[in-house]
């Protein structure tokens, strides 16, 4: 009997489909990369939130302690500055000469000499960089000037006028000087320079009975302070067109001041107290404060100056004729 072998060739052929199926599921499951247990969810950890460093407030500002200067001075200082950390200082010496001492940040440098011939104390604003101006009351009762600039001192310049007192300036950019002064009718008075040539003398009035003191806060913005006759401390300002007219703020004041300023709405005056003291109060914008003791053994009208914002330098006379400095920060 003959077998009929071409009715079942689908025999092997579906038998060899299905190894080959087989096979290919195989081939997948051992390929196919392996699925990690399930693990429960992880909460992160928290981190707080940052925020900027807030600028300190007038209670986290220090005073320093007196650091001694040294020198043998006949007058209450002068101190301004051009940039963050420098200081230079102006005071009169014996033979009514002027001495220049340099702060840098790290050292003070010895005192050179200016030359004669002074009455009372400078005033020494610093109109930009590496830019000095120094004004004093000559012994012909004119208002000198001396600048500095590109490394070098130009000497004296008179500017006329008839002053009874020391000068005071200020400064609200590199072409613009604005000097104060007491005049023989005791009335202010005021000239400056704006960058072509000097003005004419301004007379601003009052009773002054010693020496004012002048900062400017910004442009076209000036404060002058100064004791009147009946012993009260008067300020005037100007607003960038005309001066208001002087507020009283506060009597029994004995002595001239000197003032300082970090900002638009900041204000700090510096004088003379009882027993010596050095005495501070501030005016935030808004109001004044009180006056506060700060230090001792002072023996004339300080000087302070700001280069930045929550920064303020004073130098004073102590009585044992040295130059004595101290700051806020």
């Amino acid at each position: 009997m003959m077998i009929k072998v071409h009715r079942r060739w689908w025999l092997p052929a579906i038998l060899g489909c299905v190894v080959l199926l087989v096979a290919g599921i195989g081939l997948v499951f051992l390929l196919r990369p392996p699925v990690p247990a399930a693990t429960p969810p992880v909460n992160p950890t928290p981190h707080p939130t940052p925020h900027p460093t807030p600028s300190p407030t007038e209670t986290d500002l220090q005073w320093s302690d007196w650091e001694d200067l040294g020198g043998s001075y006949t007058s209450a200082p002068a101190v301004a500055s051009w940039g963050v950390h420098r200081l230079d200082v102006f005071a009169q010496a014996a033979g009514q000469t002027m001495l220049h001492q340099t702060y840098d940040g790290k050292f003070w440098y010895p005192a050179d000499d200016l030359g004669p011939a002074i009455v009372g104390s400078p005033g020494a604003v610093a109109s930009g960089p590496d830019r000095l101006d120094v004004f004093v009351r000559g012994t012909d009762n004119q208002l000198w000037q001396m600048a500095y600039a590109g490394g070098s001192w130009a000497g004296y310049y008179p500017l006329g006028g008839s002053l009874t007192s020391s000068p005071a300036v200020a400064s609200w950019g590199e072409n613009r000087l604005d000097v104060f002064m007491r005049g023989d009718d005791n009335a202010l008075y005021h000239v400056w320079w704006n960058g072509f040539g000097w003005s004419p003398y301004e007379r601003l009035g009052g009773n002054l009975k010693g020496a004012p003191a002048a900062i400017s806060r910004g442009p076209n913005l000036i404060d002058v302070f100064f004791r009147g006759r009946n012993n009260h401390l008067y300020e005037r300002s100007y607003d960038g067109s005309t001066w208001l007219p002087p507020v009283d703020i506060g009597g029994g004041q004995r002595f001239d001041v000197a003032v300082s300023s970090w900002g638009l709405r900041r204000l700090d005056l510096f004088r003379e107290g009882d027993n010596n003291s050095l005495q501070h109060r501030s005016w935030d914008g808004r109001s004044w404060t009180g006056w506060e003791t700060i230090g001792g053994d002072i023996n004339d009208t300080p000087s302070a100056v700001s280069w930045d914002e929550n920064r303020i330098d004073v130098v004073a006379l102590g009585s044992n004729g040295h130059l004595m400095h101290k700051h806020l920060s």
